[in-house]
């Protein structure tokens, strides 16, 4: 008699609180009439993951080392399913998408498929009334589709993709453990992706999006400027290990000009941040806010590639 669980859904999360309790809500809820497990590896050295004892099938590891790509490792290390979904801690899901993933999966082990993602309405809604929250409406970061512009984007059915991302990426535990996992060389999230998917890739793995399955990415705590920077100047400089590691790809160059101003924007960020507030928070004003944005955004990423390992 075969015991394992159908899925073993796999969330590493690192001090994200009421976002991760929303994620672990909604994933709780979809597996209450499936055979599936939940591993949740807390990658905090601060907090701690409480969950109530009255919830079963809950695994809650914490990880020693440090990083998304450790805590995903030891995830899958642990899963007691054949069929591995990792799911990042501010992804929504439901049952529906579950039993999609299962029946997709069944009998076809040389496949990964990635739904599509949007903000959920409510959050959609409430950054519409932000500068800010337009920005980021405006260059598509509020979509999977945005994300990927150069992209020809087929909207009737799945279609077949160069590389995966693992915000919620369901693999065989065989093809995962073949490749070597996750490269936890990678410090923060971003490159760690993209260097698994090639190699997933490399193995004969093809990758497809489906864009009529749909979930949410819920980034309510991600939505404020300076957190947002943060993580594109952690961007960068995972971007440069994983030019280090190989993927000449990933090289950002800047000739002598722009790596001047970039620096000087770095330096002078306070002050400028100090002139945005100055700007109206209505949209005629729009484009000239924007355009400072665009000039942070290439200053932080060039701070996180220059930066010393």
């Amino acid at each position: 008699m075969n015991t394992k669980p159908l899925l073993s859904i796999i969330i590493p999360t690192k001090d994200r609180g009421t976002i991760f309790n929303k994620t672990f809500a909604a994933a709780y809820k979809a597996i209450e009439n499936m055979d599936a497990e939940i591993i949740i590896v807390n990658d905090s050295k601060t907090s701690t993951v409480t969950i109530d004892e009255s919830h079963g099938r809950i695994t809650i590891i914490d990880n020693p080392k440090q990083g998304v790509a450790s805590a995903r490792n030891l995830g899958a290390k642990v899963a007691n399913s054949d069929l591995l979904l990792f799911l990042d801690d501010d992804i929504i899901i439901d049952e529906k998408n579950l039993l999609s993933t299962i029946e997709l999966y069944k009998n076809n082990d040389n496949i990964c498929y990635n739904p599509n993602w949007t903000y959920p309405p409510e959050l959609d809604e409430r950054i519409r009334k932000t500068q800010f929250g337009r920005y980021l409406i405006k260059l598509g970061f509020t979509t999977l589709q945005g994300w990927n512009p150069g992209l020809i984007w087929d909207a009737n059915k799945p279609f077949e993709v160069n590389l995966v991302a693992s915000y919620y990426l369901p693999i065989y535990k065989s093809i995962f453990e073949k490749i070597g996992g996750y490269n936890e060389d990678f410090p923060h999230a971003g490159a760690e992706d993209h260097d698994f998917a090639k190699r997933l890739k490399a193995s004969g793995v093809k990758a497809f999006i489906n864009p009529s399955f749909f979930v949410f990415h819920n980034e309510e705590d991600r939505i404020g400027l300076s957190d947002w920077l943060k993580r594109k100047e952690r961007g960068g400089e995972t971007r440069k290990i994983a030019f280090e590691l190989g993927h000449t790809e990933q090289l950002i160059i800047h000739n002598f000009y722009k790596s001047v101003i970039y620096y000087a924007i770095g330096k002078m960020m306070g002050f400028f941040k100090w002139m945005l507030n100055v700007i109206p928070n209505n949209k005629m004003f729009d484009r000239i806010y924007f355009r400072f944005i665009n000039m942070f955004l290439a200053a932080s990423l060039y701070k996180g590639f220059r930066k010393k390992s």
